[in-house]
Parts: structure tokens; sequence; C-alpha cells
């Protein structure tokens, strides 16, 4: 074994994966496995000291074999996943195929990817992730979903599937299932967080947009996460196991920082629990009832962290309230780069969101109460005393099975709640990483891997210290003389987003019926039987200009000002558009034929993007007049 090698390779997989360096460390040596090698260098062969089962039949034919293989079905694919490294050769046979980008490895034994290591130099291929290498044991829903999301990976999801290295991982059939359905379960979370409906994302734009002015003036985000109000909070949701936690909640109430999702307001209020965060995220005006008459008490001691894509009945219901307009992770929020009002709510629901800013505020434990994510056992949907009833959802026939909290039998949830779970999946296991401990005090509902399943009252009798009160949260809106540069700063953000959007929806428009016309030539000449007449020259330089318009759309500029929104009207597309990028084209028939379907199929593609755009600039032009009024006040403009 070259320590060479072993050297580079380590020291490049050490920038992008510590914790699987770290266990290679602690294997300096192999115990489990022998390593055999021929006269020839690539003549390397792998057996289990303790079924004697050997990797290869014959090293060197196997893995020639199985590359010719690979390379005659997936010459064209840039994203192959594999479930074991086996001796490494075999990846770097591929690697000499540019068109493969990535090469997601799973494998079971650690003591195997450290001989792997030890015989290929693949040090450059593991610094710019082109071999993304994974230890079964240390996967996650998390580092499954950081590999899906990759930008180059996103658009080949259709292609999936899990190869199997060698047949000398048949014994491992069980972790193998494991990792395919987690990689699935990333998947299609991916997919659905895409959505297939723009509608909500213009419905955010503009009363985002809208809501500028109030957020400007109002409460920095960033100033709520300075606050040290206790060591503990607790995140109350509206689960039906609520009402039974409500006793405990109230007693502790003093030494805990209470955040509660806006749901949960109305039931806190009828129990004289006064919260000191309440969050919000949701667009629509039914959520502005959450907000409806509210306690004096609250009204004077209760933050409001809501999105900024909030309706406005929300924000009318929230007047004389400390009101934090917040604004999310999202591409089009960050163009407008004012980091002091962001950047929270990652999640799809109001819990993820308090989940989050409960960690951001720095507590050294979170407990979950109200988390149930799926039915109760009766089939009840939300808790006891929620103002649109217990049954606002009733159990559906094609609902998911999940693992019940406490890890026996499974219990009936949808998939919207499954989806806040992934969310909260994710945050639980980035704050593992920082120290901060996660109780799930639901004592019903969903399992959430990675929180510690603990009763309400064991956990606040072991964590709470009764001779210490939390402090009150206490900051400033906005300084007054701050407000007309930084909304200044909003109309100019603006305006860039209306004039970009205008001159790229005119070249696309005019790409878009060259296009046309061109197919239009292709259906006559079959029509007349004449295809052979088809000016192939024309068509690449259609494909040309198909790929600047591309670039556009995956330059960061364009995606901070517009892919939240045209990616649920092309997303779906270029999944499609894929399988295209992938077929084998040898002769120069086929070639042609490849090229005719590419610059059709990019037809609608071209539409679509061009309405998504559209879209986007009437919602930004409906909601920046209040925008414009803001800064006419101040005579900005």
């Amino acid at each position: 074994m070259s320590e060479n090698i072993y050297a580079k390779n380590i020291s490049a997989l050490a920038k992008v994966d510590p914790s699987l360096t770290a266990l290679l460390f602690s294997h300096a040596t192999n115990e489990k496995f022998s390593v055999y090698q021929g006269k020839d260098l690539l003549d390397i062969n792998i057996i289990n000291n303790e079924s004697h089962q050997y990797m290869y039949d014959n090293p060197l034919k196997d893995l020639e074999a199985l590359a010719q293989e690979f390379e005659t079905q997936y010459s064209r694919y840039p994203v192959l996943f594999f479930y074991g490294i086996g001796n490494g050769i075999f990846y770097k046979l591929l690697s000499g195929n540019p068109t493969h980008k990535h090469f997601i490895i799973i494998e079971p034994e650690v003591e195997l990817i450290y001989i792997a290591l030890n015989f290929i130099d693949i040090a450059e291929d593991i610094k710019n992730e082109r071999i993304i290498i994974k230890l079964s044991s240390q996967m996650t829903f998390g580092e499954a979903t950081k590999i899906v999301y990759k930008g180059d990976i996103k658009p080949y999801v259709k292609l999936y599937n899990l190869n199997v290295h060698s047949n000398f991982y048949e014994t491992y059939q069980d972790d193998m299932n494991n990792i395919n359905q987690l990689l699935i379960r990333s998947l299609k979370q991916m997919v659905l967080n895409h959505g297939n409906d723009t509608k909500d994302a213009l419905i955010g734009i503009e009363q985002h947009i809208a809501n500028l002015p109030k957020m400007i003036a109002g409460h920095q985000v960033q100033d709520l996460f300075k606050q040290r109000v206790a060591k503990h909070a607790v995140v109350i949701s509206t689960g039906p196991s609520l009402a039974k936690q409500l006793p405990l909640l109230k007693q502790y109430a003093p030494y805990l920082t209470l955040i509660c999702i806006d749901a949960s307001l109305p039931i806190l209020q009828k129990h004289n629990i006064v919260p000191d965060i309440v969050v919000s995220m949701e667009r629509v005006e039914l959520t502005s009832k959450f907000f409806e008459d509210l306690s004096p008490e609250v009204r004077e001691k209760t933050y409001f962290l809501v999105s900024s894509l909030t309706h406005a009945k929300s924000i009318k219901n929230l007047e004389n309230t400390k009101l934090i307009l917040a604004m999310r992770p999202l591409s089009y929020m960050r163009y407008f780069d004012m980091p002091e009002y962001g950047y929270v709510g990652s999640g799809m629901s109001a819990a993820n969101l308090g989940y989050q800013a409960a960690y951001l505020m720095h507590h050294e434990n979170i407990i979950l109460i109200g988390q149930d994510l799926a039915y109760s056992e009766d089939g009840r949907s939300h808790a006891k005393g929620h103002i649109f009833t217990e049954n606002e959802l009733t159990p559906k026939d094609d609902d998911l099975l999940v693992t019940k909290y406490g890890g026996e039998g499974v219990i009936k949830t949808t998939l919207v709640w499954s989806m806040f779970r992934n969310f909260f999946e994710r945050d639980i296991e980035f704050t593992t990483q920082k120290s901060i401990m996660t109780f799930n005090c639901t004592e019903g509902g969903a399992k959430i891997h990675g929180a510690i399943e603990r009763s309400f009252q064991d956990t606040l009798k072991d964590i709470i210290d009764t001779d210490t009160l939390k402090s009150n949260i206490d900051f400033e809106p906005t300084k007054a003389e701050e407000v007309p540069k930084k909304l200044k700063h909003a109309h100019e953000k603006t305006q860039s987003i209306v004039d970009y959007g205008l001159e790229f929806k005119e070249e696309i428009e005019t790409l878009f019926l060259d296009i046309a016309n061109q197919i239009e030539e292709i259906e006559e000449l079959n029509k007349s039987d004449e295809l052979q007449k088809i000016e192939y020259a024309n068509l690449l330089e259609l494909s040309d200009r198909i790929d600047v318009i591309k670039e556009k759309v995956e330059s960061l500029e364009f995606s901070k000002m517009y892919i939240d929104t045209v990616q649920s009207y092309i997303f779906h597309q270029e999944l499609d558009l894929a399988k295209i990028v992938v077929k084998n084209a040898e002769t120069e028939e086929e070639k042609k034929t490849k090229l005719v379907e590419w610059v059709i199929a990019h037809k609608y593609w071209l539409f679509s993007l061009a309405g998504g755009i559209e879209a986007e600039l009437t919602a930004v032009t409906r909601g920046r007049s209040n925008l414009i009024v803001a800064c006419h006040d101040t005579k900005l403009l």
C-alpha cells in the first residue's frame, strides 16, 4: 500500500468530510479484510477474513467488464450513485469520462474505504467533490439532502439508481435498502420543495415587497437573536397532544423561553400563558385569525416573528405589537441584501421557524411539545381548543405510515407533515453538531429522528433551575434616521428586478419564436417526406442560443431575482430534458435525431421560462406600490 497516495487522499477528504476522516485515522491498518495484489498494479483483490469471501473472481477481468458495461449504458450520465467502493479502481476507470460529473459512493465498511484510498490517487476528485464517498453508518437525512441539493445533481434525480459495485455486497442487503430509501426520501423532498404550482411563490413575492416599508421601519430579526432570555427554550405546536402539557408549561413558563407557533397562541391565551415569541410564516389571510383578540399582556410583552411574505390582514391585526418582519432564506429575499432583517425560516412550517429561532438565540436545550406531526390515536389532527377545530384534517386511506413516537409501531401522517418532519431532522442534525440538545417531549405522534424522547415533566425537572428567572426580551425598532436610506435601497433593488426581467424576457421570446418557426419547417418537411432537407446548421445555432439562455438561468444574478418563481415552471421539465442529455448518440444519424429532439423540447421550456418571468414582473409591479408611496413620503422619489 502506498503511504504517499493515502496521505494525498486523506488530506483532500479532510477538507470535505472531517467526520469520515477522523474515523479513517483510527484505522491505521486493515484487520477485517486482507488484500492480495498480483504482478499487475491493478490486480488487487480483497477477502473478508471472517467469511472468506473474495471481492472479485478475477479483479482485472471483472473490473474491465464492469467498466465497459457502464460506459455502454451510462456513458452520458453526469451523476451516478453506487453502493460499495471495492478496491476503488473501477471509479478511477470511470473517471476518464469527463461527462461523469459526480460519483456518489456509499460504503458500509470504513476499512474498505481505507484500503481503496491506499491504492488509487483520487485526491483531486475528492477535493472538488467529483467523487463523494460516504460511510453508510454516517449517512443521515441531512447528509443525503446535502448531496441531492447540489446544483449539478438536482436535474438528474429522475435518473437515480443505486448501482451495486459487486456481488460481494449482497450480504449488506438491509443496509443497502436503508440507504436506498434514505436517498429516495431526500430526492422526493427536494422535488416537492420545487413545487408544481407557482401561485404561492408569486403571492409571497408580491406580499414581501408590499411589506418592505413595515419591515424596514420595524424591529430587526438579528437583534432578536442577540437576546439572552433563558438557557432553555420550548417550541409549542398545536398537535393533539398539546393539551396535556399545558399545566406543566404554565408552571415552568417563568424559566423558559416560550416560542409558540401562531395557531398555538389562542390556546395559550385561554390558559393565561404569555409566550415570549410567536412565530408565523404563512401567506394566506386565514392565518390572521390567530391574531384576533390579543390580550393586553400579549400586546405588551410578546414579540411576533413573522415572515415578511405574510398577508396584509395579519399585519393589520398585529398593529401596536412588537412585530418583527423577517426575510426567509429565499433567493429573491436574499437579493435585497438586508441581512439585519433575515434570513430565517428555511423549513415549511411555523414550527420549523420556531425551532430555528430557538437555536439562533443560542439556547442550550430546545424542547418540542405538541409536535405530533401525525393524527392522534382517535384520529384528531390538532389540539383541543384549536380555532379551526380539532378535526381540521381527517385521516385518508392514502395517508403515510411512519414510526411512532417511542419507536414501537406506526402511526398515520400526511405528506405535508412528513415534509415538516424532514426539516426538523435536518435541523436537529445541525444543532447536535453545535452541542445543542433537542428533547421531543410531545409524548405522542411521529418519531423525529435525532431528538431525545423524554417526558415533559422529567425533562423540566432535570434541566430547569427554578432559582433563575428568565429575562425579558427588549430591543428597539430600526432608528428613524436609518429608514430613508434603507427604503431607497429596497426601491433600487425592485427596479433592478424589473429592468433585468424585461430585457431577459425579450431575449427568451425571440429565441422561442425562432425555434417555433424552425419546428414548423421540420413539420412541413415531414409531411412531404423530405426530412433529409433539414438544415442541421440552423438547429446547431439554435442549440447554442439555448445554451446561452441556460447559462443565464444558472447565473447567480438570475437565481437571486427569479429562480423562486420560475423553478416550478421549468424544474420538472428539466428532469425530462435530462433524459435527452444522457441518450447515447454514436452514429451521425443518432446525433442529428438527438439534436432535433433537444431543440424541439426547449420550445415549451422557453415559453414557460418567459411566462414565469412575466408573472413575477406583474407581482413585483403590484407589490411595490407601498414602497413607492413610502419613498415619496420620505421625499426619496
